[in-house]
C-alpha cells in the first residue's frame, strides 16, 4: 500500500495567523513533522501556589535586574559568573545566572 503524505496550501508557517485565531501551526525540522495545537482560553482561575509562584518570579526578577543595573556590585558579578561558566555552569548570559542566584535565596 502506498504512503500518503498530505501537504497544505501554504508550504510552511509556524506560529499564529492573527490575535485571535486559536490554532498554531508548528514544524519540526529534525523529522519534518507539520503538526496543529489548539490553545484556548484558561476557564479554572489561577491556584494559591500559581500565584505565589508568579509573585515569586516577579519579585527575582525585579531583584536581579536591580542588580544587573547596580554599578558597584556588577563587576564582582561579572567575575563571579565567568568563574562559574569555568566551572560548567549551565548559564549563559549573565541575566540567566543573577536571575538564577536570586531564585536560589528565596
Amino acid at each position: 500500500m502506498g504512503k500518503v503524505v498530505f501537504e497544505d496550501p501554504i508550504h510552511h508557517i509556524s506560529g499564529k495567523i492573527s490575535k485571535k485565531f486559536r490554532t498554531i501551526y508548528n514544524l519540526r525540522k529534525a523529522s519534518q513533522n507539520k503538526f496543529t495545537s489548539v490553545h484556548g482560553d484558561r476557564v479554572a482561575p489561577a491556584t494559591a501556589e500559581e500565584l505565589a509562584q508568579r509573585e515569586k518570579f516577579k519579585t527575582v526578577r525585579q531583584t536581579a535586574l536591580a542588580r544587573s543595573q547596580n554599578l558597584s556590585q556588577i563587576a564582582a558579578d561579572r567575575a563571579a559568573f565567568k568563574a562559574a561558566r569555568a566551572a560548567g555552569d549551565k548559564h549563559t548570559t549573565l541575566m540567566g545566572w543573577l536571575f538564577a542566584e536570586e531564585w536560589k535565596k528565596l
